[in-house]
C-alpha cells in the first residue's frame, strides 16, 4: 500500500452531500478518492515549560488535558490539485456538523484524473450560523500537577479558512484512494504553559476559552489550528 501524508491544518469533512466540479481539462476521472476522519491524541501534556507541552502522555495524567467532546460546523471544502497537463477543482458546499470523536463513516468522494499532481490544496471553512453557532468546540478536563481537576472548554466562535497544500500525488485507474484524516487533539496544546491554565480565569469553576474569555489562550490554541492534524493518503 502506497501512502502519502498530508500536512493538514484541520480537513473536516462532512456526510455524503452535493459535489459540484469542475476542471479545464476534458480528460475523463479515473481515481476515486474518499475520505474519512479519525480523531487521534485526547491527552496532551501541560507543562510548566511550553516545550514540554502537546505531547501524548496517558489519559488524565497529572499536568495534562484530555479532550473528551467536540465538534465542528464546516460551511464549505475546496479541493484544488494540478499538473503540466490539466487543473481540477472540487467544491464541497453544505453545512455539516462533524462529531470529532468518532471515526466517521466514509463522507464522500470525487473522481481525479490519472496523473501525477504536484500541487494539490484542500480549503476548509469554518462558519458561524444562526442555528449552529460555534464553528468548532471542543470539552475536557485539566489536571493540575496536584491531581487536581478542573473542566475545560475551548469555544472557537468565529470564522476562520483553513488551507491543506500537498505534492505529488498520484493517480492511476487501478486504485481507489482514501484520505484518511487524523485529528491529533494533543497539538492544541502547543505552546500552551500550566501557568497559562492554572491562571486562568473560571466560570463556574470551568476555564472557559474563547474570544470573549482568557483571550490569551484562546489565541494560543487558534494559533495552533492550521497544525493538530495529517492526512494518510493510501491506496
Amino acid at each position: 500500500m502506497k501512502t502519502q501524508l498530508f500536512s493538514l491544518g484541520t480537513v473536516m469533512l462532512g456526510a455524503v452531500i452535493m459535489l459540484q466540479s469542475c476542471s479545464k481539462d476534458d480528460t475523463t476521472a479515473s481515481g476515486k478518492l474518499s475520505y474519512q476522519v479519525k480523531p487521534a491524541n485526547f491527552t496532551a501534556s501541560v507543562a510548566s515549560n511550553v516545550a514540554g507541552s502537546g505531547l501524548i502522555v496517558n489519559v488524565n495524567s497529572n499536568s495534562s488535558l484530555t479532550w473528551t467532546s467536540g465538534n465542528a460546523n464546516i460551511s464549505e471544502i475546496d479541493f484544488e490539485a494540478e499538473n503540466n497537463k490539466v487543473e481540477i477543482e472540487y467544491e464541497l458546499k453544505n453545512l455539516v456538523n462533524i462529531n470529532l470523536f468518532n471515526l466517521s463513516p466514509t463522507l464522500g468522494s470525487i473522481n481525479i484524473p490519472n496523473g501525477t499532481y504536484d500541487e494539490v490544496e484542500l480549503k476548509l471553512e469554518l462558519k458561524q450560523t444562526t442555528t449552529q453557532a460555534i464553528p468548532l468546540t471542543l470539552k475536557g478536563m485539566y489536571t493540575q500537577a496536584s491531581g487536581v481537576k478542573i473542566p475545560v472548554e475551548f469555544y472557537f466562535n468565529e470564522n476562520f479558512e483553513i488551507e491543506v497544500e500537498a505534492e505529488d500525488l498520484v493517480v492511476n485507474g487501478s486504485n481507489d484512494y482514501l484520505a484518511l484524516i487524523n485529528f491529533q487533539l494533543n497539538k492544541f496544546l502547543t505552546n500552551v504553559s500550566s501557568s497559562d491554565l492554572d491562571g486562568a480565569t473560571k466560570t463556574n469553576g470551568t476555564v472557559v476559552i474563547s474570544s470573549a474569555s482568557n483571550l490569551n489562550l484562546y489565541n494560543k490554541l487558534k494559533a495552533n489550528l492550521n497544525a493538530f492534524g495529517d492526512c494518510d493518503f493510501d491506496d
